[in-house]
């Protein structure tokens, strides 16, 4: 009898517990009123409207199945506008699904209708970022790529197929990957007619692509790897274009074409800039009351989009007959002159008077250069230097640790989140407050430490843990295991990954 007792017990137990699970779903709501409460204290809302439970049933699975994944990144709700107390609600909104709909409000506003795929995988990438661009791998552009979801997809392919195949490994913030992906997707597809070849891509930026990321050290994007049958070959260091791209796959071992040599600036005969070297520098300056100097160097990006600008200037200066001079120095072949007038950065822009210097400009639209050389002024002085991340007011639940701090600390928290920074970085400074944010969400909880490292003042120690880049983010437990984050970079990133931190394969034991 006693054991039939306990096995009632334990029954009722677990029934109890089935019941009082709580769904990731939200089924709740009826009224409008309710419903504008819920847009108002929930920011990332995706709502299934449906005609009936049975009518969208295999639609309603996907949909929970992704809620249960995002649990904590957004507010999944469901509204079944065939039950008699949520019809009202289901015309106010404006909303007949056939068989469902759904939508996706933000911010307390509608946001747009969800337009991807209907699969657990889809939902997730869109409620982590729902202002996000469309998948590469959903995108009718890239269907002939093929698309490696996860490190295991990918090894198991290399085992079974021998195919020559290039592999871009990308990011979604990546600029360089954006411009490349259309080229890519053309010229996978004129490869698939010629048969044999296969162009492929990885978004090495999700969490579970963490060990493809690390196995072939791939710190920059987009980097590209060729294989044969199944094995590494090499790195392709070809143009990015679909003619490039075609004639490297069909012959992966001719020498790459050279990029053409780009010509000089200065030997530009139609330009109206004046080009200065260390002999001519002070005489073509000494009799204009205002001249502009660019100092430049041929590899750098900036300079390079600013040219045609300052060409742009100069010419309309000369139409208008604007008095003044522009001109430019490449201080790659005369570092004595750059060095003279203190030149640490490309493009510089100085203005002089009669050949001297008197103060530096930051003009680079030909519309403000020429609005500047009608009237040259000194500009106001620089704000202030920005505070240190340690000085910021709300960084307060940040650990700012040093060398002598960092062991002792470490080791007493179970879960420890590090960003390792340099205060010039900019994806650092985009961070920041991403990270802040989720110290501050965590800070009643005392195993949890959210802690920031100064490489430029503490090079040691990001150093030992082979910092190589900015931000680097490295989680620790107890100071026995670290383990290299590879997440999303917001706050609920950040929290949803210290909430389950060991769920990764990608775990040191120190």
């Amino acid at each position: 009898m006693w054991i039939t007792g306990q096995f009632v017990f334990l029954l009722l137990v677990a029934l109890v517990a089935a019941k009082t699970k709580t769904s990731a779903v939200q089924d709740d709501i009826v009224e409008y009123k309710d419903f504008k409460k819920l847009l108002r204290t929930k920011n990332n809302v995706l709502t299934l409207y449906v005609a009936s439970a049975k009518a969208a049933g295999a639609e309603l699975k996907v949909f929970r199945e992704a809620a249960e994944a995002i649990r904590g990144t957004g507010t999944m709700l469901l509204l079944d506008c065939g039950q008699q107390d949520r019809k009202k609600l289901c015309k106010k909104l404006k909303v007949s699904p056939e068989p469902y709909a759904i939508k996706h409000y933000k911010d307390g506003d509608f946001h747009k209708d969800y337009d991807r795929q209907l699969s657990v995988s889809s939902i997730v990438t869109f409620m982590r970022d729902p202002s996000g661009d469309l998948p590469w791998e959903e995108d009718p552009a890239g269907e002939d790529v093929l698309h490696f979801s996860d490190a295991a997809s990918f090894t198991k392919h290399l085992r079974k197929d021998i195919r020559p195949m290039l592999v871009m490994f990308h990011v979604p913030w990546c600029g360089f990957c954006k411009k490349m992906k259309p080229d890519y997707g053309k010229a996978a597809t004129e490869l698939k007619t010629k048969g044999g070849y296969l162009l492929a891509a990885m978004n090495v930026e999700r969490q579970e692509n963490a060990p493809i990321r690390k196995m072939f050290n791939i710190t920059g994007f987009p980097t590209m790897i060729y294989f044969e049958n199944g094995k590494l070959r090499f790195t392709y260091e070809g143009e990015n274009n679909k003619e490039a791209l075609v004639s490297f796959m069909l012959n992966p071992n001719a020498k790459p074409t050279p990029k053409p040599k780009e010509p000089e600036w200065s030997a530009d005969t139609n330009s109206e800039i004046v080009h200065l070297t260390s002999q001519g520098f002070e005489p073509a300056l000494k009799d204009e009351k205002a001249a502009l100097v660019m100092f430049y160097a041929p590899w750098c990006g900036h300079c390079k989009r600013m040219k045609p600008e300052y060409e742009k200037a100069a010419l309309e200066m000369k139409q208008k007959k604007i008095p003044g001079l522009l001109a430019a120095l490449d201080a790659t072949k005369e570092p004595s002159i750059a060095e003279k007038y203190k030149v640490k950065g490309y493009p510089t822009v100085k203005f002089f008077t009669n050949g001297v210097f008197k103060f530096e400009v930051n003009v680079r639209e030909a519309s403000k250069i020429v609005e500047f050389m009608r009237d040259p002024k000194e500009p106001p002085p620089p704000p202030p230097p920005e505070k240190s991340w340690e000085e910021e007011e709300d960084s307060k639940e940040v650990l700012f640790l040093d060398d002598d701090t960092f062991t002792s600390t470490l080791k007493r928290k179970k879960h420890a989140l590090v960003m390792f920074y340099a205060p010039w970085c900019g994806h650092c400074k985009h961070t920041k407050p991403e990270f802040t944010a989720a110290a501050t969400a965590l800070q009643d909880d005392p195993r949890v430490a959210f802690v920031a490292i100064d490489c430029t003042k503490l090079a040691a120690l990001c150093a030992k843990y082979s910092v190589r880049g900015y931000p680097t983010i490295l989680y620790f437990s107890y100071l026995k295991t670290k383990q290299d984050y590879n997440g999303g970079r917001t706050s609920k990133d950040f929290i949803a990954y210290m909430n389950n931190p060991l769920n990764s394969a990608d775990r040191t034991e120190l």
